[in-house]
This record gives structure tokens, C-alpha cells and sequence, in this order.
């Protein structure tokens, strides 16, 4: 058998023939054969179950090459996922930091919703002494107006 690029093979993550073929192209699945030929014995080979050396329109992909392409895949799929893992940390890090900021703020709030509580005592108070000041000034002029007039 000869080995023949598997344009058109359906396999779990390209459509372009690459890594371990799961499909020939007229729909059965691959099966795993070993190689009887001088050229290469025991070698691994995936195929299709219809085909034949004569009829080269059925899959044929030698398992090693598609071992190694698979391979390839998975490590570029690995290093996306780390990199995607490092951008969550790096959020979930930012996340933190925004909730630590948050709780300072409330607990900011909490204060000042103190002061100003206070304030408006202080402010009550004021009210209240300049209603006696007012209170006891009519009262001066009323008894000025009263002895002196």
C-alpha cells in the first residue's frame, strides 16, 4: 500500500487531514492495520475497511505521521488553554484587587454615613441655639422697648 494524503478525511479536529483519521471519506470508520511489506513490516497504518491496495480512494494514513500531527494539535491546543488559564489569573488577580477596593469603600461609607449623621446633630444643635439666641434677643428688645420707651 502506498501512503496517500488523506484529503477530505474527517477527523475530531481539522477537516484538512491532519492527526489520527477517524473516517474515510465514504463514511466508515478507520480501522488500525499492521504492514506486511518488505519495505515496511510492522509498521502501523490507519484505513478504511473497503479499501484495498488496488482502490487508492479510500483512506490510508500511516499511524506514526498521524500520531505526530494529532501531537502537534494537542500541544498547540495545551498552549492556548495556558494561555487562556493565564489571562483568568490575571483577571481573577484584577478581580481581587477591585473586590478589596469595593470593601474599602463600603466600609468608607459606613464612615462617613457616621459624619454626616453627626454633622446633622451639630446642624440640629446649631438650629436650636440660634432659636434661643433669636428667642432670648426678642425677648431684650421687648423688655428694652418695655423700661425704656
Amino acid at each position: 500500500m502506498s501512503s496517500s494524503a488523506s484529503s477530505g478525511v474527517s477527523d475530531r479536529f481539522s477537516v484538512r487531514g491532519r492527526g489520527i483519521p477517524r473516517q474515510c471519506k465514504c463514511g466508515q470508520f478507520s480501522v488500525i492495520k499492521t504492514s506486511n511489506t518488505l519495505k515496511n513490516p510492522g509498521r502501523l497504518f490507519h484505513c478504511c475497511p473497503s479499501g484495498s491496495e488496488e482502490n487508492k480512494h479510500h483512506l490510508f494514513r500511516w499511524t506514526d505521521i498521524s500520531m505526530v500531527e494529532e501531537m502537534e494539535m494537542v500541544e498547540s491546543v495545551v498552549e492556548k488553554i495556558e494561555g487562556d488559564v493565564g489571562s483568568l489569573a490575571k483577571g481573577l488577580h484584577e478581580l481581587e484587587a477591585i473586590k478589596e477596593r469595593a470593601e474599602r469603600c463600603e466600609k468608607e461609607i459606613v464612615y462617613l454615613k457616621d459624619v454626616v449623621s453627626l454633622c446633622e446633630k451639630e446642624v440640629q444643635e446649631l438650629r436650636s441655639f440660634k432659636n434661643m439666641v433669636v428667642c432670648g434677643g426678642l425677648v431684650m428688645a421687648m423688655v428694652y422697648y418695655v423700661f425704656f420707651a
